[in-house]
């Protein structure tokens, strides 16, 4: 058992330290820049070993081996996962890397909540302006007709130019041999420079032919420019002396711009340029139309980010003046590139800091008085959402070259035909806000009415014409306030939102209400009102009058002295009698008479008659007077005991009412008779 624990343990160490040694050799290709030997290895450690550095090289070696997708992923799950230690570079590179995916919205929404985050709010504007100005170039269309050429291999083929006849251009060593060296950034052939002739560079890749022995080597040979009398050639190469190539302090061998010159049909005197450096790499030269001046990109000291365009003079005694950095108005903190001067002396290049549709775009600067304007983005379809570079112009035409790494390519990189079929005209998206006044009430045009439109804090008023009809041309993606009025009515406004959508339509039609109308419109809200009031005081009265019928129903049924009969509503109590023609209360009538007073306290809204009458015998008027004098005698206890005086009336029926009819005074029993001779509290009024 020990000894199956130590070999476990033993197991666990040698994997460890088989790891480790991995992740050494990995990080010694990603420094010498061996991309696609370092991804398997860094693939392969990922599943245990996920740290932030490991992440973020991976990441790297699929963006610049140009696995946008891939590198697109473990950018997100680096800033996902380790957000507050990843700088801006990395947020860029995953906005370049969803671009090129074709996820533009999400793209520009990374970098934008990167910079607000950590208050670059400048930043974040300069991102939404780009996304504007891309929108505004996309709007044009294609300006151009492009064309794959076939020459192309599923290898690197770009930095085309034409030279007379033919198309010089970079590639990957066509010549098969054991001695061939492979660049290990993406494990394709060291490049060199071959021309084509013109007339077949549509034929296939076979027609190429190497330019020069003497030029190339196994090293790079890259993007060239040539004098008009073809005497003198400058070309990229790695820092390459004397058949030996020479590095940094990172192994790694930076690019110089080379000079040769042709001299009995060959090229020769292959020397050096002044400026270059073992640094810092110097590459991608171009002519001025004089040839008086020399234009570069380099990554050097002194520059405003990755690689700068410079420009140096060319002297008449062969020397070369200083090399100055273009500026901030065509370089920035990003890549510039690929510089090429057209018959114009206008500057095309290419760069990853401008607005762009994704990684490298192609611009032009115009040239004006001696100076460069402002860069503009040359549009579609030489432009896309990959590296797209090294634009060269055929003099006196609208036809050139350029070079683009896009998907839809055979391979790699691919040099592409282009013809340009429509100019850069450059327009804002602009939609229009239309209308007309009309009366609200007749739906007929209001002529002659004022118009005020509101954007931001700048007002535009005018006067409609006869037909009542208004038309502005505004901005998109902004808001608009637009405000009607005329002398008689009222004023309306409405905002309208315009989208990004270009040259539409927003209708802004306002209808004015007469103040006439208005005026008779209130008369009529008012007499509605009232209507409306006295409808609801009726519905209140009565439902006043319906609770009051169920409270009395209510009260009723739970008060056992007040009973309900076909006729009336009495409050029954025990007989109140008086004595043989007289009209006070016995004193067991006042004790009678206290449950009407409760009952009355209890209930304040309560009026009660308090009807007295007679048996029949005696005269009518007797009998009249003297239950009136006996009502009142009660009534005025009843006062005495407070109850409020109008909640007592008193009414003496005589002998007009009675409980039992009797045709005689004798046809009546004295028990017939006393029934008649009856006291009753009726309940007149009860809210």
């Amino acid at each position: 058992m020990k000894k199956y624990i130590l070999f476990i343990l033993f197991l666990g160490l040698l994997q460890s330290t088989f790891a480790q040694q991995e992740l050494k050799r990995a990080n010694h290709y990603f420094e010498r820049a061996f991309y696609s030997d370092a991804i398997p290895l860094y693939e392969n450690l990922i599943t245990s070993h996920k740290n932030s550095k490991l992440i973020k090289n991976l990441a790297d070696c699929y963006y610049n081996t140009y696995d946008m997708k891939s590198a697109a992923r473990w950018y997100s799950y680096l800033i996902s996962n380790y957000g507050d230690t990843v700088n801006e570079s990395y947020h860029f590179k995953l906005n370049q890397a969803l671009k090129a995916i074709g996820e533009t919205t999400k793209a520009s929404e990374t970098l934008i909540k990167y910079y607000n985050n950590n208050d670059a709010k400048e930043k974040a504007n300069l991102v939404s302006a780009h996304d504007i100005y891309i929108e505004n170039i996309s709007a044009i269309g294609n300006r151009f007709n492009i064309k794959n050429l076939g020459i192309n291999t599923a290898k690197s083929e770009f930095g085309a130019i034409a030279i007379d006849s033919n198309l010089i251009f970079a590639a990957t060593k066509k010549e098969t041999s054991l001695l061939n060296k492979v660049y290990k950034w993406n494990n394709e052939a060291y490049l060199d420079l071959y021309k084509a002739p013109l007339t077949q560079i549509h034929l296939g890749d076979t027609i190429s032919k190497s330019l020069s022995k003497n030029i190339n080597t196994k090293m790079h040979e890259g993007v060239l420019a040539i004098t008009k009398d073809r005497k003198t050639i400058y070309f990229t190469r790695n820092n390459f002396i004397k058949g030996k190539k020479k590095t940094d302090g990172k192994k790694v061998s930076n690019l110089k711009i080379y000079k040769a010159e042709f001299i009995d049909n060959e090229w020769k005197n292959i020397t050096e340029l002044p400026f270059n450096g073992d640094d810092f790499s110097t590459a991608h030269p171009a002519l001025s139309p004089d040839e008086k001046t020399l234009f570069f990109s380099s990554d050097r000291e002194g520059g405003y980010g990755s690689y700068d365009i410079y420009a140096t003079t060319i002297n008449n005694d062969g020397t070369y003046g200083e090399p100055k950095n273009l500026g901030t108005e065509i370089n920035t903190d990003k890549k510039e590139q690929f510089p090429f001067l057209d018959a114009n002396g206008n500057l095309y290049f290419s760069s990853n800091g401008l607005p762009g549709f994704g990684l490298l775009d192609v611009f032009i600067a115009v040239t004006k008085n001696g100076k460069f304007q402002k860069p503009d983005n040359i549009g579609l379809p030489v432009n896309s959402s990959y590296d797209d570079f090294s634009f060269s112009t055929i003099a006196a035409t609208k036809k050139g070259f350029f070079s683009s790494n896009r998907p839809q390519g055979k391979g790699s990189d691919d040099v592409y035909e282009f013809v340009e079929t429509k100019p850069l005209i450059i327009e804002d998206c602009k939609q229009t806000i239309v209308g007309i006044l009309v009366d609200k009430t007749t739906e007929k045009p209001i002529p002659f009415g004022s118009i005020e439109i509101v954007y931001k804090e700048q007002k535009k008023k005018f006067t409609t014409g006869a037909d009542a009809s208004f038309k502005f041309i505004v901005g998109c993606n902004e808001s608009y306030t637009i405000t009607g009025s005329k002398i008689g009515y009222e004023p309306n406004t409405k905002i309208v939102y315009t989208s990004k959508e270009r040259n539409k339509v927003n209708n802004a039609t306002l209808k004015l209400f007469s103040l006439f109308e208005k005026e008779k419109e209130q008369q009529i809200a008012m007499q509605k009102e009232r209507e409306e009031k006295a409808e609801k005081e009726k519905a209140e009265k009565e439902k006043a009058l319906k609770q009051k019928k169920e409270s009395i129903k209510s009260a009723i049924n739970n008060e056992s002295a007040i009973v309900k009969t076909k006729e009336k509503t009495i409050i029954k109590t025990e007989p109140i009698n008086f004595d043989y023609n007289m009209w006070y209360l016995r004193q067991e009538s006042r004790t009678r008479l206290s449950r009407v007073i409760n009952i009355m306290n209890k209930y304040p809204n309560m009026i009660i008659e308090i009807g007295t009458h007679t048996d029949r015998r005696g005269n009518n008027t007797y009998n009249k007077n003297l239950s009136q004098k006996r009502a009142n005698s009660v009534r005025t206890h009843l006062i005495k005991e407070g109850i409020a005086a109008n909640r007592v009336r008193a009414t003496g029926y005589g002998e007009l009412k009675p409980v039992i009819k009797c045709k005689t005074d004798d046809s009546c029993s004295e028990e017939e008779h006393e029934l008649n001779r009856r006291c009753e509290i009726v309940i007149v009024k009860w809210e």
